[in-house]
């Protein structure tokens, strides 16, 4: 554990470094989004989801010296690597640079790692302040270890390793950041009573939205007792579940342009899996 935890503050975060992960991260992500087997896994979770993304904020923040720093060096790294990703990923989308309308969460999610960061410092200091600000962290990736939970168990084994690691990852910071047996009592009693509250008295997401490309848009159901479809603004689709079961859902522009779902509606729960795009 000695020889991990030095990693978690002993390492000196240069500015080539901060930019060396931040294309590092970029270029794994764009690349492993374009692989269409794994659609809707554990692998590709890193495009859409924050849980890596803590993992690196916080391995750049506690390798800092100075709260400005960690600030400054957080949010270049997010600054740096998220629009990468796009424009990475420009010529393999269909519509090229409308891809970026997507960068606007990860834009907003750039500019709150500013105070974000000066927060997370706290945690060098490994004192009961430490403990409050980790506790935020790892309640939010109990909270995500859920929700993959319950999408693995709608489409197994999707997701299941984004739930492992989410959770792990939680424990893993708990072990790493905070020295004395009393925090980390308290960090992992967080831990497990998020698990608890959300497993046992919060339900699933009875409702998933889908923004299509631009155009105008029709689309056919095999089962439409499964779920309840609503376009608006020609490309905005809200779904909601109905009864438990699977359908295919096929989307057709007025351009030619098909993309095919298989959605699938379990104890309450709704999930979408992207199948193909022609």
């Amino acid at each position: 554990m000695k020889k991990i935890k030095k990693y978690f503050g002993e390492i000196n975060m240069t500015w080539p470094r901060v930019i060396l992960l931040a294309l590092i991260t970029a270029v794994y992500t764009a690349l492993i989004n374009q692989v269409s087997f794994l659609k809707d896994t554990s692998f590709q979770d890193i495009s859409i989801y924050v849980d890596w993304w803590i993992l690196f904020a916080v391995f750049i923040i506690v390798n800092c010296e100075k709260w400005w720093e960690a600030a400054l060096k957080c949010f270049v790294f997010f600054l740096v690597s998220q629009p990468l990703i796009y424009l990475i990923e420009v010529p393999f989308y269909a519509q090229g640079w409308e891809i970026f309308r997507y960068y606007d969460y990860w834009f907003k999610i750039t500019l709150l790692t500013l105070p974000g960061a000066v927060i997370a410092f706290q945690l060098k200091k490994k004192n009961w302040l430490s403990v409050l600000v980790l506790s935020m962290a790892t309640g939010y990736l109990a909270y995500a270890s859920i929700n993959y939970f319950r999408a693995t168990m709608a489409n197994f084994p999707n997701h299941l390793l984004s739930s492992i690691f989410a959770l792990g990852l939680a424990i893993f910071f708990v072990f790493v950041l905070l020295d004395k047996k009393k925090h980390r009592i308290v960090a992992l009693s967080v831990i497990a009573a998020v698990l608890i509250v959300f497993a046992q008295f919060t339900g699933p997401d009875k409702t998933e939205e889908i923004y299509l490309e631009e155009g105008s848009w029709t689309y056919s159901m095999e089962d439409e007792s499964v779920v309840v479809m609503e376009i608006t603004d020609g490309n905005h689709v809200t779904l909601t579940a109905k009864h438990d079961g699977n359908t295919f859902i096929r989307f057709k522009n007025t351009d030619g342009t098909e993309i095919n779902y298989y959605v699938t509606v379990s104890g309450g729960s709704i999930w979408i899996n992207l199948l193909e795009k022609s």
